[in-house]
């Protein structure tokens, strides 16, 4: 099976999962709503931290690359 064949079945099964959780919740679809929302809003904030944070060790990264390249032109030239 190729990964992005069992990638699709994963996703397909969260989802199907997570709407049977919402059709049996034990709380009022607003209540469940509300608790979603607050959820996706910390998950959003957390994956917004950490693009932050890998943007920034990229830059870093880059920087890194570019000073290493200088010095070797330096030397050859």
């Amino acid at each position: 099976m190729k990964l992005s064949n069992a990638l699709l079945l994963i996703l397909t099964g969260a989802t199907v999962g997570a709407l049977a959780g919402l059709l049996m919740a034990p709380a009022e679809g607003s209540k469940t709503r509300k608790k979603w929302l607050r959820k996706a809003k910390k998950y959003t904030k957390d994956l917004e931290d950490k693009a932050s944070e890998y943007k920034k060790k990229a830059i870093g990264i880059k920087e890194n690359i570019e000073g290493a390249a200088h010095d070797v032109k330096k030397r050859f030239t």
